[in-house]
């Protein structure tokens, strides 16, 4: 993603509490996209927010489980009121 500007993209990102799902997050902050953040794990989900944020990125926390249609449904309306219309799920 190297010279890569995400400005204007609004992302979510399943699983962003650790590992894969992290560090796919961190990097889409770090090329100014907007990043709605998802897992079970609250304690992981702020990290990888306080991790976006000072590298200049924005995000936003949802917790839920990705098994819970209607909480992904909440989720997805949550990070449109934030940051606008989800471009990459």
């Amino acid at each position: 993603m190297d010279g890569c500007e995400l400005r204007n993209e609004v992302v979510v990102i399943t699983g962003a509490s650790a590992g894969l799902g992290r560090a796919a997050a961190r990097e889409f902050g770090k090329h100014g996209a907007k990043v709605g953040l998802t897992a079970r794990g609250v304690d992981g989900l702020e990290a990888a927010k306080r991790e976006i944020e000072s590298a200049g990125g924005k995000a936003v926390v949802l917790r839920f489980d990705v098994a819970d249609a209607t909480a992904m449904e909440k989720a997805a309306e949550s990070v449109e009121q934030e940051f606008g219309p989800i471009d990459i799920w």
